[in-house]
């Protein structure tokens, strides 16, 4: 039966990848039906109508880490068709900013809440809004949380350094061991009220004068579990694992370890704060590795690994079919290490076509360490 799910993946990652926000095409009008075996856990990821999925490809490439987890996207109409059978966990991505999920249709709306008293979900920043008590518009009313939206700050912290509590050591037992530890931040919003009375667990948080602020946030709905987050794991280098692991917890499945290729706790060692003077550098590292000369480019992907590894990876996986085979060494170097699993094929045509044993070498340590990112366990 495991061969059946491995057959489907490809269909399923065309079937996200095509309903995809990044690339605007039309919804496909059907959801087939996920073939699973027992070991199988099957993710939906929910686009709601009307606004802008934010990071729906990385949520997947992070999903795809872990070989037990297979996934699509579901629109309202999937939703209303398909009754969520065979989903086993459902994930909120964040939306644009600006963009506003102010209704719900309410047979959806009652399809979401049984699944979750059940199964359950997972919010990721202001994805996570669908879930919380608010007054101001319809949701599905299962959390007492606050959040402010801190959009308008010229000044935002990009990536925190944060804590875990016993209840986080739970999740993410494999941190235990480490004293800093940091994650891509949402900075669009903040977490402002905990009330533990009512179910809610603090299981990772930020300090700031000595102020717990948490990020990640645990609480049981019936017979589900919901997770919920104002960071961005999915974009994290070495903490990319972290997604498929929270999947795990809300489904109650056995935690699996993944290899040294994802998990790198340490590949940061410091928070990223962005204000008008790093905005402006990253916008000159970005000129410098288009216009620039050799050295200049291989400046500019050194120091946007840092700062900015996510945003710049296009314009790094373009640099792949560069004649000159420092700078193609350098950007397969680059992609490899913020585990940028989409330059796959990319690096195996290029791995094929290339004419230089010593550089086809080389680019085939890259694709390996790549290739192994993916399908674990």
């Amino acid at each position: 039966m495991k061969k059946i799910v491995r057959v489907l993946i490809p269909f399923l990652l065309l079937f996200v990848l095509t309903q995809s926000c990044i690339n605007n095409e039309k919804d496909k009008d059907y959801v087939k039906k996920i073939v699973l075996n027992q070991e199988t856990i099957a993710v939906g990821i929910y686009k709601a109508i009307s606004v802008t999925s934010v990071n729906t490809k990385y949520i997947t490439e992070a999903l795809n880490i872990d070989g037990g987890i297979v996934y699509v996207t579901l629109t309202d109409e999937d939703i209303l068709k398909t009754k969520l059978e065979n989903i086993d966990v459902i994930i909120f991505p964040e939306i644009e900013k600006g963009h506003v999920i102010d209704k719900l249709d309410d047979e959806v709306a009652e399809i979401l809440k049984k699944f979750i008293s059940k199964k359950g979900a997972i919010g990721l920043c202001n994805g996570c809004s669908l879930l919380l008590k608010n007054s101001k518009f319809q949701t599905l009313d299962l959390v007492d949380l606050n959040i402010n939206n801190e959009s308008s700050k010229e000044t935002v912290k990009s990536r925190v350094k944060f804590n875990l509590t016993k209840e986080g050591e739970k999740i993410f037992p494999d941190l235990i061991d480490f004293d800093n530890l940091y994650v891509n931040y949402c900075s669009d919003i903040s977490i402002t009220k905990l009330d533990t009375a009512n179910g809610n667990n603090m299981v990772g948080f930020t300090t700031d004068m000595d102020i717990k602020e948490p990020i990640f946030v645990a609480k049981k709905y019936k017979s589900g579990k919901i997770f919920i987050t104002n960071t961005h794991p999915e974009t994290t280098p070495g903490m990319r694992w972290m997604l498929p692991r929270i999947v795990r917890w809300v489904y109650n499945k056995k935690f699996i370890s993944y290899n040294k290729k994802v998990y790198r706790p340490d590949f940061y060692s410091n928070e990223l704060i962005l204000d008008a003077d790093k905005r402006n550098e990253i916008k000159d590292l970005l000129l410098q590795l288009e216009t620039g000369k050799k050295d200049d480019i291989i400046y500019a992907m050194d120091e946007l690994k840092k700062v900015y590894p996510y945003g710049a990876a296009e314009k790094v996986r373009e640099l792949l079919i560069e004649k000159n085979s420092n700078l193609k060494l350098h950007a397969a170097k680059y992609l490899a290490d913020i585990e940028y699993t989409f330059a796959i094929e990319d690096l195996r045509k290029i791995v094929k076509s290339e004419k230089s044993k010593k550089v086809k070498e080389q680019l085939n340590i890259y694709l390996q360490e790549l290739e192994s990112m993916t399908e674990q366990n």
